[in-house]
């Protein structure tokens, strides 16, 4: 058998939950250790297992709940989260613009 490597991350408390879930199915995963630097779940799951299963095995309450994500390799955080997109950024100009001509019109 050969093994896939998954990680997993979402909001928190939802280790606690995955766990257990996965602790109780009729499959075998093998559980590694949680990454508490980058909040992150790790499992090895059966190649021949399709990622929709191990999702199926977990349960969509628990995925929606937690907002879980899977991930093949270690997910990047580099991009960062206070930079805008240039759609954002078109949006914020406007708004601006809308504000001025607004506060001058009274």
């Amino acid at each position: 058998m050969t093994w896939t490597t998954l990680y997993i991350n979402g909001r928190p408390g939802f280790k606690e939950a995955v766990l257990h879930k996965l602790a109780i199915t009729s499959r075998f995963y093998l559980p590694g250790s949680a990454d508490s630097e980058n909040d992150l779940l790790l499992y090895w799951v059966d190649n021949t297992l399709p990622l929709r299963d191990f999702k199926n095995e977990i349960g969509s309450k628990l995925i929606f709940k937690y907002r879980l994500q899977f991930h093949f390799s270690v997910p990047s955080e580099n991009r960062d989260s206070s930079k805008l997109t240039v759609q954002e950024q078109a949006l914020v100009k406007k708004m601006s613009v809308w504000e001025e001509q607004y506060r001058h019109s009274a």
